[in-house]
């Protein structure tokens, strides 16, 4: 059974992907350190570009997003945005803390392959969070922590093209003996699709226009998050008194 102490805190590792605007992704972190802050959680939250923001060269961040989407798909450690992730949670990483990832975009897979490597060298992870992420390989001790979340609009039905680049396939042995193409072979467990007014970049926009039945497009994505992590809570909770 695991103990946890009241000192304990939650560090959440937001991850931007392409060519994003350096404060992109502050409205964000603040609600969500606002919302664990209420419900009497300790969190952190920290903001991080594994590919740099929109002043790098757009053509270098392209580059290492591809090699990291092919590394992931081939089973190999990240050169680039995963790595850089990886190595800035160890550097500030201390004794007590659990680690949230949540992605959005190229940052997601980051998000993959940083939480992949940490937890095998023995850090704790409560989860990670793709949004709005092209589809990358989940590795299977990621499977029930992983939550894939993308957007379609209510008003013209348009989804979010990011998602569907990438792939979770893989070769699976038929009862036969024969291979056979599995689509979702590596995909993650855990995915919901939420209504988003506008398009890939717009789940944390927080005013007009991007309002759906009474909620802005951050308050939605929020409120799922949150969802998610009840059920999570929950699900390792009964996990841990089966162990006893």
């Amino acid at each position: 059974m695991t103990v946890h102490s009241e000192s304990e805190e939650i560090v959440i590792y937001i991850t931007a992907g392409f060519a994003t605007a350096p404060d992109f992704l502050d409205s964000f972190g603040a609600a969500l350190a606002a919302r664990f802050e209420e419900a009497g959680k300790r969190a952190r939250v920290v903001i991080h570009f594994p590919y740099g923001d929109w002043s790098r060269q757009r053509q270098k961040q392209l580059r290492e997003i591809t090699s990291d989407m092919w590394h992931n798909a081939h089973r190999k450690p990240s050169r680039y945005g995963g790595k850089s992730l990886a190595k800035l949670v160890t550097d500030q990483w201390n004794l007590g803390q659990t680690l949230l990832f949540i992605g959005h975009s190229a940052g997601a897979v980051a998000s993959i392959q940083a939480a992949g490597a940490l937890m095998k060298a023995g850090l704790p992870v409560l989860g990670v969070i793709q949004i709005g992420s092209p589809k990358c390989a989940i590795s299977p001790e990621l499977k029930d922590r992983v939550l894939y979340i993308n957007g379609v609009n209510p008003m013209d039905q348009k989804v979010d093209p990011i998602p569907r680049l990438g792939t979770w396939g893989g070769w699976i042995k038929s009862r036969f003996g024969l291979l056979r193409w599995h689509r979702l072979k590596h995909a993650p467990i855990h995915m919901k699709t939420l209504p988003m007014i506008g398009g890939h970049a717009d789940y944390f926009r927080d005013h007009n226009p991007y309002i759906w039945q009474d909620a802005t497009n951050l308050e939605t994505t929020i409120a799922s998050i949150w969802s998610w992590l009840a059920q999570q809570q929950e699900h390792f909770k009964e996990k841990e008194d089966e162990d006893v």
